[in-house]
């Protein structure tokens, strides 16, 4: 969406301050695993700690992570991803009441290893596409620490609802995003948060091996 006539001075000066409001909101939730009041110390899934889950381990792209024993992982052909030969697409799927076997978590991994310049230039043309867009106050894209570098965290948001996706630059590139939806739509409202899931938390296991220098 691009930006329409603007209504009232105050009206344009506005709209930024309340981005950048909820961009800080967002941010002190990514931080504090605390999501829109909810507050989330216990991370659920059957298990007291990450570090009792279940760990993931994909050799061809070095991406690992944990997950409660509740959930099952389910690895797709990543073709029909337009991800290229050598990536890999895995879902994290779990039961809801109304959606059995409903993706949880997916994570779309791209091959090779990016340079600390080039991810860069990814990240600084991540914030200029977002500037240049339409101003949404509900729109946002937020750092966030992952697997010891700087991941973007963007909140877009379409005619009824806005989703989030969690941009991995390095060492690989990989974007972590959640398809629940319909009755449990909830549990993925923006920024990622522990729930009935522990999105968050799952999400902040996250790491890469990295190839030997």
């Amino acid at each position: 969406m691009k930006l329409a006539a603007t209504q009232s001075s105050l009206g344009s000066f506005g709209r930024p301050l309340l981005a950048l409001g909820v961009t800080i909101i967002f941010a002190s939730a990514l931080e504090s695993g605390v999501a829109l009041g909810m507050e989330h110390g216990d991370v659920g899934g059957g298990a007291a700690s990450p570090s009792e889950w279940v760990p993931y381990h994909n050799s061809a792209t070095g991406l690992s992570f944990r997950y409660p024993p509740s959930l099952r992982i389910h690895e797709r052909d990543p073709r029909p991803f337009r991800v290229p030969e050598g990536g890999e697409v895995t879902d994290l799927v779990g039961d809801t009441a109304t959606n059995p076997d409903t993706t949880v978590l997916r994570f779309l991994v791209n091959p090779g290893e990016m340079t600390p310049e080039i991810a860069a230039r990814r990240a600084r043309g991540l914030r200029e596409n977002h500037a240049n867009d339409t101003p949404n106050s509900r729109e946002s894209l937020t750092p966030m620490q992952l697997d010891g570098h700087e991941a973007l965290v963007e909140v877009s948001c379409g005619r009824g609802a806005c989703h989030w996706y969690v941009n991995l630059l390095q060492p690989r590139e990989c974007t972590i995003l959640s398809l629940l939806g319909g009755t449990d739509a909830n549990e993925a409202f923006p920024p990622p948060h522990d729930g009935s899931f522990p999105l968050l938390s799952i999400i902040r296991t996250v790491h890469f091996d990295t190839s030997p220098k």
